[in-house]
């Protein structure tokens, strides 16, 4: 029988959706299951939008570290951004903290092997209430704040800024969304619920436990897609509330997309910001 605590390597996609899937019985109480989901999407190959802002995340990364850097991960689906950061320093000694408001992707960070000369320590909380003081060297967001309630991100926002070192960077990934695409999720929730129980099976993915109990879980997951689908249309609309924050915008780029020409119309654009 396989050691359910046994190290789990950061490629191992369905490994990782497993252990999302165990510590999640316990542990995915605020997030409502959604990290008991989101590996096995992402095992599917049904979520990987981060392999596609890889080419724009790395150098970006690399350019804010020193040997020694104090990195924050603000917000963590599964380990995938705590990994990006260590190949991005390329053999450079970091300590990385992970921070979720749900302690399953902490647990799955658990189980990873160490890696050489990265101190990773993980953290519980909600982001609402970071009170650290020019701490951190590079803070990285990926699509995070979408996951915050509108009337707390200004507050999250600035709280991230007091926490960044002298000289140190946020690197935020946010997505543009429009009002008709947002509209059209709301409607869609049956549909994608089916969509996905559908490519999941044909990529071979079962459910990892009681398939009632993963579909049960999955509708929940469809169902509130439209409050990740934020009211933020444009980048600068972006750059607005990363100021109201107390950021000043150093860099913007929007993220090249596979197989999508670079004035393609885009429903859901995606942008990394690079803030101070």
């Amino acid at each position: 029988m396989t050691d359910p605590l046994a190290c789990i390597s950061p490629d191992d996609l369905p490994g990782l959706a497993q252990a999302a899937w165990r510590h999640g019985a316990r542990h995915c109480l605020a997030c409502g299951g959604y990290h008991r989901v989101w590996g096995v999407l992402r095992a599917a190959g049904l979520n990987g939008g981060l392999a596609s802002d890889e080419p724009a995340l790395a150098p970006r990364i690399a350019a804010a570290l020193d040997p020694g850097a104090r990195v924050l991960v603000a917000g963590a689906a599964d380990p995938a951004l705590l990994d990006l950061v260590v190949r991005a320093a390329a053999g450079m000694p970091l300590a990385i903290t992970v921070a979720d408001l749900c302690r399953t992707p902490l647990e799955v960070i658990g189980q990873l092997p160490p890696y050489v000369g990265i101190v990773v320590k993980t953290l519980k909380i909600d982001l609402a209430e970071l009170d650290h003081k020019a701490r951190w060297d590079l803070i990285l967001s990926h699509l995070m704040l979408a996951h915050v309630p509108p009337e707390n991100r200004i507050e999250v926002l600035s709280r991230l800024r007091r926490s960044l070192a002298p000289g140190g960077r946020l690197v935020l990934v946010a997505r543009t969304v429009r009002d008709e695409v947002k509209a059209g999720a709301a409607g869609d929730q049956a549909a994608w619920t089916a969509r996905t129980l559908a490519r999941l099976a044909a990529a071979g993915i079962p459910p990892p436990g009681a398939p009632s109990e993963f579909q049960a879980l999955l509708e929940r997951y469809a169902a509130h897609r439209t409050d990740r689908l934020w009211n933020l249309a444009t980048p600068e609309a972006i750059a607005d509330v990363l100021t109201a924050g107390g950021f000043e915008v150093e860099d913007v780029a929007r993220i090249s997309r596979a197989n999508r020409a670079p004035d393609e119309a885009d429903d859901k654009a995606r942008y990394v910001f690079v803030v101070r």
